[in-house]
């Protein structure tokens, strides 16, 4: 029976330290990747799974000029309406709002056209 509680509590120290390492690694993400500049353009990243066309919907309906996607089909990169916009997109189920210049860091095949 003691090892079954050793298992047990094991096993649920290891959850815990997960959890806490995603968690960190998305607060990071959120604060560190913020755009700085986002009338020039932003990226919208939303779930792996949320199709292209509702990628588009959801990253226009809130208020901005659709761009490109962003190397993944649940990534876009929009020209915002106003600054109010990463909020806004954000409360609708993005996951993140972040700089175009440096997710193309993280994805090297992801080129940015200085147009």
């Amino acid at each position: 029976m003691n090892s079954i509680g050793s298992i047990l509590g094991r096993s649920l120290d290891i959850a815990f330290l997960a959890c806490l390492s995603i968690g960190a690694l998305y607060a990071t993400a959120r604060v560190g990747l913020t755009p700085r500049d986002p009338q020039s353009g932003i990226a919208v990243i939303f779930s792996p799974w949320t199709a292209p066309d509702a990628t588009l919907s959801q990253a226009v309906a809130t208020g901005s000029r659709f761009v490109r996607f962003g190397g993944f089909s649940f990534i876009a990169i929009v020209v915002p309406d106003d600054l109010d916009y990463p909020s806004r997109i954000l409360s609708a189920g993005a996951w993140l709002v972040v700089d175009p210049k440096a997710l193309a860091a993280c994805l090297p095949n992801l080129k940015i056209r200085s147009d």
